[in-house]
């Protein structure tokens, strides 16, 4: 694969030059039907009980990144049922065991809870169905799980597409593919975790090969990821926690200019069902997975705004999530699509699901 060197804020990197991959037309991950959803069940790989030995005086959220511990019982159920919700509208589910319990770095992975969230360490575009492109995990104890989820990525055949340096940070629940008027358009939230530098590194290094524009998003301090507190999930409905975005600034080729997301929404008849921040937070309200079909699937939780989006046309999929929320997640964390057919060579790991 072809290299070459780039200057990123003063940092020397290399970008990797992909192999010819086929670049499709603008198509938001709402309307992309996945052809596979890549999980991870902590339960079965031992990462949940991880949570149990901590020491009482040591701060959970600080050192596991989990809210509270759950139940290893009912947060199985509860996982479990997702899978099922999953599968029983036509995606193909992978479990990262399945496809490299063999590999070293599948043992890596294996005692970390949050390797439940497979969306956050690995990026895919619907446009780009074969492409992929590596997280780079700002919190210490995630970093391994990027490189689980690219052995992955790689025995399933996808390319990368490009190469984040050291010194930046990118996560997939900063990064949500959109559509607007045929524009293949990245909205990426950055603050705690996805860095604005990264903004204009992908600025330079996808743009216009695959991408059109990005509309970046500073997010607000109390807010992790972008999809905590905004996600568009049907051509015509945005569920966002308006105060979680500080303001928004759109790159192309032209360079960088102040953006109104809100008025941006407005101009495409998309309505905003307002959340607000405890909703937000404790129940996932705005973090689902969009099946491309105008489904979702969504944690019970949060009855007002399920509400509302059956009232939108959008078919709601509740799944119980009093205990799965407990590691600071939704549907989409813990789900990572996969945009072009697949097959995982069976190996001595699996077992039924």
């Amino acid at each position: 694969m072809e290299k070459s060197r780039i200057e990123v804020g003063g940092l020397h990197a290399q970008q990797i030059m992909a192999p010819s991959l086929t670049v499709l037309t603008g198509i938001s991950e709402f309307a992309a039907r996945p052809e596979a959803v890549i999980v991870h069940d902590p339960v079965e790989s031992g990462g949940l009980h991880a949570l149990t030995e901590v020491p009482g005086h040591v701060d959970l959220e600080e050192e596991l990144l989990f809210r509270s511990i759950p139940s290893s019982r009912d947060y199985a159920r509860q996982y479990q049922a997702f899978v099922s919700a999953l599968r029983g509208n036509g995606s193909e589910v992978l479990r990262l065991r399945d496809i490299i319990g063999d590999h070293a770095a599948y043992e890596a992975v294996a005692g970390n809870p949050n390797q439940v969230f497979t969306r956050d360490s690995l990026m895919t575009l619907p446009w780009v169905p074969e492409g992929y492109i590596a997280g780079r995990m700002k919190p210490q104890l995630r970093r391994s799980e990027t490189t689980a989820m690219e052995v992955a990525a790689n025995r399933l055949g996808l390319k990368e597409i490009i190469r984040v340096p050291d010194g930046l940070f990118l996560e997939g629940g900063d990064f949500v593919p959109f559509s607007r008027e045929g524009r293949r358009t990245l909205l990426l939230g950055y603050g705690r975790r996805t860095c604005l530098e990264t903004a204009h590194f992908l600025q330079r290094t996808l743009i216009p090969t695959y991408l059109d524009e990005i509309i970046a998003l500073s997010l607000a301090s109390r807010r992790i990821n972008l999809d905590g507190g905004l996600l568009p999930v049907a051509p015509n409905v945005v569920i966002a926690d308006r105060e979680s975005i500080l303001h928004g600034t759109l790159l192309d080729e032209g360079g960088g200019r102040p953006f109104d997301i809100w008025a941006m929404f407005d101009s495409l008849g998309m309505t905003v069902i307002d959340t607000t921040a405890e909703e937000s937070v404790y129940f996932q309200s705005c973090n689902c997975v969009c099946l491309g079909n105008g489904s979702i699937i969504y944690y019970d939780m949060c009855g007002r705004v399920r509400d509302r989006l059956i009232a939108h046309g959008v078919t709601v999929h509740s799944i119980e999530g009093s205990e799965l929320v407990k590691g600071r997640g939704g549907p989409r964390c813990m789900s990572r699509p996969i945009y072009c057919p697949v097959k995982v060579t069976p190996r001595s790991t699996q077992r039924p699901l």
